[in-house]
């Protein structure tokens, strides 16, 4: 059987037969199947050994990336006894009551033999197999049947092919013993016994001490912001429940957090004021007429508006004085009608004298009431190119020019399509001289990527605990202890362990060395940003190679239409599952390599469902490309005839 498929690999062109034989040499040594040992001696990619087996089984794949990130209900775990589990190498992920249809992934799925034992045993009337590696299978049934966190750690480090691939960033992974247990951080362990140091724990000793400290100090405040995203996400409830009785206002003061964010985060804003940006998103509007929807574009138009906006600005604050808000919400929420030029109220402050949080929050404002409002400064409800317009035009005037530029960068979609194409995969960039961090951002936009800034260690750090960052780019004038302390704390969790670094710096020999046996996947002269970036798209490329894990992005028709939406989803033959919300209802399409093959909305599924989600008009999207679908499809449509046949239905109406 194994030389079968080896033969059959090689036919189809996916390896040589002198990898065939090397790999039946490591069989030799392992007892692993051969597909097993192709991949863990890196002379196969995962995926493309799965998608052989998947279509020579006729089935679907899952890859140990999407065995990692699985929900599995502890009710269908029970399903299957766990040593039946680990006996035929199968992991249950899903049980359809009505249909009495077991999912599951197994090593072997055209054995029909473990198939009938397994619906026996479970007393389903079907059972459905998903392909997968044995290794990544053995991994999931450690991690959901025994709650072993480390399960997929211990699996990536036992990989030539991902250690080859980037050796230095895996330095600070956790060893996997045979018992599964964990060892100490190997960045910690070459710290105590650095050769160039007079005494092992002197050389950590002050300085590590110390910024293991500030790094715990720091996490304290990382689990505080972790509590404000729930104050946050309540104050999105109940806030969407009052506009609900404004019909020109549902969702909006979510559009304006969701959207000023966006802005906030493109132009560096830290971690924190994101967090107040939000709030003050969510409050701007509680505690005023709900007639009238003051912003500086109709503020600017009509005078009695102005000074109501005036006597009413700090309603919202009076309103949560006994919650005491952050002193920044009540300072965005104050200026929240000032004006660029100094026009506006209640002190007339100008220019960059207005907290930045509230230059972004009065353009997004203005914008998003021009496009709903029909009671607006105009009078009627603008195209998103006369209100754009709006903005270029008072650029200066009423506007933050920085500010409305990048609102246009928003709404034209440009920065959504983006994220698409890189599966809401992002760089972080920490720096603060001014004009390198310019340089760098503009130098890895250059490289197709999509990437934030920011001036301090504390953008770099959030990315890092709320696992938002693909590639990490910090600069060494933070000072080396602080940037050793950041590599340490990154190498000792499981999560971002194996996450590229770029430290930009020019550091002497010993202090390179020091960076590099900390966890540094490399070190780079900020002089070249060029090169700099062309490295930062060399680690991520490396990262998706090895299954590294994309990121949900969120949107809305507002931002990105349907038909450019199907159209960039299409072109990019993307696989996962797009969510989409209007109002009370909600639905989904699930792609597959640029085709829907399952689609359900409203209690309909199928083409009922995928017909009826394509004619909403408004909606917000979710599009999360790590979604399995565990169904069978029942669907079998390519996405781009979709799109153009949904583009010849408009033009014809």
């Amino acid at each position: 059987m194994a030389k079968r498929l080896g033969e059959r690999l090689i036919e189809a062109g996916l390896v040589t037969a002198e990898a065939v034989d090397k790999a039946l040499d490591h069989q030799k040594i392992t007892g692993h199947k051969l597909g097993d040992c192709l991949v863990e001696l890196g002379l196969l990619p995962e995926a493309a050994l799965l998608r052989f087996l998947a279509t020579e089984f006729q089935t679907r794949f899952v890859s140990a990336d999407k065995l990692a990130k699985a929900k599995i209900a502890t009710a269908v775990l029970d399903r299957i006894p766990v040593r039946m589990a680990e006996s035929n190498n199968v992991l249950p992920l899903a049980y359809d009551v009505e249909r009495k249809l077991l999912s599951i992934v197994a090593a072997e799925p055209q054995n029909k033999s473990v198939l009938e034992e397994i619906a026996l045993v479970t007393g389903v009337s079907e059972v459905y197999a998903f392909v997968g590696l044995r290794s990544a299978i053995a991994a999931a049934i450690r991690k959901y049947y025994y709650g072993d966190p480390t399960a997929f750690t211990a699996l990536e480090a036992g990989n030539p092919q991902v250690q080859r691939a980037d050796v230095s960033a895996m330095a600070g992974a956790y060893e996997a013993t045979g018992s599964g247990s964990r060892s100490a951080p190997i960045s910690q362990l070459r710290f105590e016994t650095d050769p160039g140091s007079r005494s092992p724990r002197a050389a950590a000793g002050s300085q590590l001490l110390r910024m293991t400290t500030q790094m715990r100090e720091a996490m304290g405040a990382t689990r505080s912001s972790i509590a404000e995203s729930d104050f946050v996400e309540t104050l999105s409830v109940l806030v969407g429940l009052l506009e609900q009785e404004r019909p020109h206002h549902r969702g909006h003061s979510t559009q304006l957090a969701r959207q000023a964010s966006i802005v906030g985060r493109r132009m560096g804003i830290s971690p924190k004021e994101l967090t107040a940006l939000a709030i003050a998103a969510y409050l701007h509007d509680l505690g005023k007429s709900s007639e009238r929807h003051h912003t500086l574009a109709s503020n600017a138009v009509n005078a009695s508006w102005k000074e109501e906006a005036k006597r009413l600005c700090r309603a919202p604050s009076r309103l949560f004085e006994t919650v005491h808000l952050p002193p920044t919400v009540n300072t965005l929420l104050a200026q929240l009608y000032e004006a660029y030029d100094g026009s506006g109220v209640p002190q007339g402050t100008q220019g960059e004298s207005i907290a930045l949080g509230a230059r972004i929050l009065s353009t997004v404002d203005s914008f998003l009431d021009l496009t709903k409002n029909p009671a607006n400064a105009f009078g009627k409800v603008l195209t998103k190119t006369q209100a754009l317009d709006h903005l270029r035009k008072n650029a200066g005037i009423l506007y933050d020019p920085i500010v409305a530029d990048i609102v246009g960068q928003v709404q034209s979609g440009e920065l959504l399509r983006h994220r698409i194409v890189q599966d809401g995969r992002q760089v972080l960039i920490a720096e603060s001289d001014e004009a390198i961090r310019t340089d760098m951002l503009e130098s890895v936009l250059r490289q197709g990527l999509v990437v934030y800034a920011f001036s301090t260690l504390d953008g770099a750090l959030d990315g890092l605990a709320n696992r938002e960052c693909d590639v990490l780019v910090v600069s060494l004038r933070f000072g080396l202890p602080d940037i050793l302390g950041l590599l340490q704390y990154a190498r000792g969790s499981a999560e971002s362990a194996g996450l590229p670094i770029l430290v930009l710096g020019e550091p002497d020999n010993t202090s390179r060395e020091r960076l590099l046996m900390a966890g540094a996947t490399a070190v780079q002269s900020p002089a070249d940003t060029d090169e700099a970036a062309k490295l930062v798209r060399q680690f991520q490329e490396d990262r998706i190679l090895h299954n590294g894990p994309a990121r949900v992005v969120r949107g809305s028709y507002d931002e990105l239409p349907l038909l450019e939406l199907l159209k960039t989803l299409a072109s990019g033959r993307k696989s996962g599952r797009l969510h989409l919300r209007h109002h009370s209802l909600e639905g989904y399409l699930h792609l597959e390599r640029g085709r829907i093959v399952y689609a359900s909305y409203a209690g309909q599924s199928g083409e009922s469902a995928m017909q009826a989600l394509l004619q909403i008009k408004q909606a917000e999207f979710q599009y999360d490309p790590d979604s399995l679908l565990l169904d069978i499809p029942h669907l079998d449509k390519e996405l781009e005839g979709v799109a153009k046949e949904l583009s010849t239905r408009r033009a014809s109406a």
